[in-house]
């Protein structure tokens, strides 16, 4: 149910439009341009008239990643360039080739050998000149080592002399191993292995390595066992090794096999045979179990 009320009326004055002088928005009014005559701040004459202005010239400035991009390419073109340098540059050539603990090979003998002269110190093939080196006859070993900026060196060990081979008359000095080192005795209280082979021999040779295993083991060991010295040691074709001994008896060994056996062999039978007062002068001990005394 709507229930109308008796209200007294609002007091609502009347609403005045007042109309002021201002630009309606996007009317165009008209400018008034004024030149003013100022001089410089400070003082001076008034300035003339400005000429026509210029603009700096936009140029295209790169990104930051692209900077880093470029700095990278110059560095690694300059190492590149570096590298080159020293690859073909004469101060890394090698100059000078250092021999040190050669005796009997020259000097010149094993730069030549070597090639090295004249190759880059970068990339010299160093195993290649070690394995030339080893080529030579009086070479036992040999190593070598960079010493920058244009060095060398090259430290040889030559072969030892250890016994006189004796053949056809003329003697020759051998190392350990058998090798030639020239001509001419060893040094004195060395082994001395006489041949009966025919021919000469030069330097670099290999002489027989049995006889030469062979008397390295009895000069060794025959003191000790049987008490007396070696006299000589014989390399005879068809009978193999041969010991004379210092008291005059003489030992046919054969090969090398098996020397420290044939040594006990002939000890127990040089004890026996004093035992049972036996002389003898030859013993041949080729046979192994079966010796023969003469």
């Amino acid at each position: 149910m709507i229930v109308k009320r008796n209200r007294p009326p609002k007091d609502n004055p009347a609403r005045r439009i007042i109309k002021r002088e201002r630009p309606v928005v996007g009317e165009a009014r008209e400018h008034t341009i004024v030149k003013r005559n100022r001089g410089v701040v400070g003082g001076g004459s008034p300035r003339g008239p400005r000429g026509p202005r210029f603009r700096m010239p936009h140029f295209w400035r790169p990104s930051k990643g692209l900077l880093v991009l470029g700095a990278v390419v110059c560095v690694f073109g300059m190492a590149g360039y570096g590298a080159y340098w020293a690859w073909t540059s004469p101060f890394f050539k090698v100059s000078n080739v250092e021999v040190v603990g050669n005796q009997r090979i020259s000097t010149g003998t094993v730069v030549e050998a070597s090639g090295l002269l004249g190759q880059s110190m970068l990339d010299a093939d160093l195993a290649e000149a070690q394995r030339s080196l080893y080529q030579q006859p009086l070479v036992n070993s040999v190593r070598i080592e960079r010493d920058w900026p244009h060095t060398v060196r090259v430290i040889v060990e030559e072969r030892k002399a250890w016994g006189t081979w004796e053949q056809t008359g003329v003697q020759y000095t051998i190392d350990r191993e058998g090798v030639v080192l020239g001509q001419g005795p060893a040094p004195a209280g060395s082994p001395v292995i006489r041949s009966t082979e025919a021919g000469n021999r030069i330097i670099g040779d290999r002489v027989d390595y049995q006889a030469v295993d062979a008397a390295a083991e009895i000069y060794e060991k025959l003191p000790r066992q049987l008490g007396t010295t070696v006299s000589e040691v014989a390399f005879t074709s068809g009978k193999g090794v041969q010991v004379t001994t210092a008291n005059g008896q003489t030992a046919l060994f054969g090969d090398s096999s098996s020397i420290a056996y044939k040594l006990s062999v002939w000890s127990a039978l040089a004890r026996e045979a004093q035992v049972r007062n036996i002389n003898y002068t030859t013993i041949d001990l080729r046979y192994g179990t079966r010796p023969v005394l003469q």
